[in-house]
């Protein structure tokens, strides 16, 4: 019981076994989490409804439960991104980049990355505490998700201007469209 006690006492146990606080250790990267904070930080800030988004929510918690996992360690709602980067093409939504909050620290460095392998994809996480998006007033870092594909499960007139449907032909048309003479 006694060591239980001092485990509890370590992972920041408190407010009648409610977590506020936590060391958190993935690999080298160690981070001073306040979990409730990240947890409430999700509760409010608003969905984005643009498409792209629209089709992450719809999927990622059962196409990537690891990511959906280490993500919920740290208070993070993996289905609630506070930005992304994408674009699609044949009918494939490719994330470039997924950023998540966390409140809290990194402790000792500020960039660290992590590989995972979720979903049949190598995902490539960084966490690093020099862009922080949303006009944070708290302190906290950035957990960036690197290596995201979905398949598009909305209607594809959702996509206006965006879809393309043979991303090799597109890249060659904008590389002759550059070099055109005028």
């Amino acid at each position: 019981p006694l060591a239980i006690f001092a485990f509890l006492c370590i992972m920041g146990v408190e407010n009648k076994g409610r977590t506020t606080k936590m060391i958190i250790q993935k690999q080298d990267c160690k981070m001073d989490v306040d979990v409730d904070k990240t947890v409430q930080y999700y509760q409010e800030h608003p969905l984005c409804d643009c498409p792209a988004c629209r089709n992450f929510y719809a999927q990622v918690a059962s196409v990537f439960p690891n990511l959906t996992a280490f993500l919920s360690e740290l208070g993070v709602d993996a289905s609630r991104p506070d930005e992304t980067g994408w674009d699609v093409a044949n009918g494939i939504a490719d994330y470039h980049f997924v950023a998540y909050t966390v409140k809290g620290k990194i402790l000792e460095h500020d960039k660290y990355e992590i590989d995972m392998q979720d979903g049949n994809l190598f995902l490539n996480i960084v966490i690093d505490d020099r862009y922080i998006p949303n006009e944070q007033k708290d302190e906290c870092f950035v957990v960036f998700v690197y290596g995201i594909k979905l398949p598009w499960v909305l209607d594809k007139k959702d996509l206006g201007e965006k879809v393309v449907e043979n991303n090799t032909n597109d890249f060659w048309r904008k590389i002759k469209n550059r070099f055109k003479r005028k």
